[in-house]
């Protein structure tokens, strides 16, 4: 469950909650070539570092004390740099100064943003964020694409903001410089603090027409977690329509990011909540509609390729050699997106293996099985690999948000659970149905641990469902307090559903005494 202040909690509690809101922002552009990118400058100030402008990590730097004009500020707002200093996060701090209208005599500031091969995809343009630190910006720039020593795109611009987004069709390029013209003020130095080979589009609540997030999650990794967005934009204008030659359909390619917050207004401010980080999967513009429909992914979007790395170890070699083959993105400080939990070290598979014949995700599932853990993605987009948590929520579903009273259903008794076809079999009682785990990563030494693990969950035969006036801080794997007429169950919550209309309702299924 997500962190949130005690009023959004207690905005829950009233029969009119306040003001709800869903903001998406999408990465349009190609996530392989901004991970590729590195960048370069033809001079800059020593404690500035030009290598940081194309990454995703975008750290609020200090104010500096320099001499450039009304930059020696002494009223506590600006730092003394020490000598030597490198300062994160300032980005490119060019080493020349402009002249009293803004313009660079005799060195233009530039900066290069390389990449290993030649890119073909199309790109919507370039994101450029100037100086937020000290509020500056280019008013006027220039941006050139080459491809193989060629020139294959430019153009001038305006800038009047600290972000400049420029909308450019760029499809075929190994080099984009960034030339800076004219600046904002005199006698100061080019800043740049981030570029983005691409263009962020933000849809906000007056946007959508329809938003729905759907998320299960299996506590034994039976099966993948399955997590999905879909969401609909108005389209008059046509923006997405396949055949607008100017419309931004042809910039939609699978795997962009979108990054999702759910928020309330709460004493007159916004309080929002992550929703998560997806990948777009597919989408429909037809050409007369007045929607076009999104929808988007977690990271199994990533794991459609068959396994290739060794096939003994540990489970946590296993695991780490699908991650790793997979292709997931950096997260946002430039680590890894995915967590594996330290026992998994201690866990060898079977001899004689062969996975060649199992995707990376079906991998990854097997890997969580044979180890007793849950995999699932979480909000931060980290997927982990881990035991399931203990604890209890503070989060009651009664009638006050349901009105009506859940479904209750009754699994099977369960007999007995057999692992691998006889591989071990657990008794657990004399009738009922038995639970197979069919699973290559689960040696002798851990059928017993895995068998004992299952039945110790499955005995718990008693499924709640229900729908209620969802509040978006839930999420599977969540243990939650069900009321009814009759008694009141903790319920490990195994499916979720959102959707968006103006406000926030949803439905929900998991399984009481676990």
């Amino acid at each position: 469950m997500q962190e949130v202040s005690q009023a959004w909690k207690d905005a829950q509690k009233k029969h009119f909650v306040p003001e709800a809101f869903v903001e998406i922002t999408m990465n349009v552009g190609d996530p392989e070539s901004q991970a590729d990118a590195s960048a370069s400058d033809n001079g800059h100030e020593d404690y500035s570092n030009s290598s940081e402008l194309t990454s995703t990590v975008t750290p609020a730097p200090e104010k500096f004390l320099t001499f450039e004009g009304g930059m020696w500020v002494l009223d506590g707002s600006f730092v003394a740099l020490e000598n030597g200093q490198l300062a994160a996060g300032q980005g490119y701090v060019g080493n020349t100064i402009c002249d009293d209208n803004g313009f660079f005599a005799d060195v233009i500031p530039t900066i290069t943003i390389s990449f290993s091969k030649v890119f073909t995809d199309l790109i919507p343009g370039v994101t450029i964020t100037w100086s937020n630190t000290y509020e500056e910006f280019a008013k006027k720039f220039r941006i050139t694409a080459f491809a193989n020593g060629e020139q294959t795109y430019q153009g001038e611009f305006e800038g009047s903001d600290v972000v400049s987004i420029v909308y450019a069709d760029i499809d075929n390029y190994d080099t984009i410089k960034v030339e800076v013209l004219e600046w904002c003020l005199p006698q100061r130095r080019a800043r740049i603090e981030n570029i983005l080979v691409g263009i962020i589009k933000t849809y906000k609540k007056s946007d959508l027409m329809n938003y729905q997030h759907k998320s299960t999650v299996d506590p034994l990794s039976a099966e993948l977690p399955d997590e999905e967005i879909t969401f609909k934009v108005k389209n008059l204008n046509g923006e997405y329509n396949p055949d607008n030659p100017t419309g931004a359909e042809k910039y939609l390619m699978e795997r962009q990011t979108l990054e999702v917050r759910y928020g309330y207004s709460i004493s007159g401010k916004k309080e929002y909540i992550s929703a998560g980080t997806f990948f777009m999967s597919e989408w429909e513009t037809p050409q007369n509609g007045i929607e076009a429909t999104f929808k988007a992914r977690n990271f199994v979007e990533y794991m459609s390729d068959k396994y290739s790395g060794p096939n003994a170890g540990t489970l946590y070699d296993i695991a780490s050699s699908a991650f790793e083959q997979s292709g997931l993105p950096k997260m946002k400080d430039e680590t890894d997106r995915w967590y594996i939990d330290e026992k998994l070290k201690n866990i060898d598979v079977p001899d004689g293996l062969d996975l060649s014949q199992y995707t990376n995700a079906e991998v990854l599932q097997y890997v969580a099985n044979a180890a007793c853990c849950t995999i699932r993605q979480d909000r931060l987009g980290m997927v982990r690999i881990e035991p399931l948590a203990d604890g209890q929520t503070d989060y009651l579903i009664g009638k006050f948000v349901s009105y009506e009273n859940s479904e209750i259903s009754l699994t099977k008794q369960l007999k007995a659970v057999n692992v691998n076809d006889g591989q071990y079999v657990l008794s657990v009682g004399p009738i009922g149905e038995t639970q197979p785990i069919d699973n290559p990563l689960i040696s002798d030494s851990q059928a017993p641990v895995v068998a004992q693990w299952a039945a110790d969950y499955l005995v718990n035969r008693k499924i709640l469902s229900g729908s209620y006036r969802a509040d978006p801080r839930l999420d599977p794997l969540d243990r939650v307090i069900n009321q009814n007429n009759f008694s009141e169950n903790v319920v490990l919550i195994t499916e979720i559903e959102f959707t968006f209309n103006g406000a926030f309702d949803g439905s929900y299924e998991g399984r009481a005494g676990v």
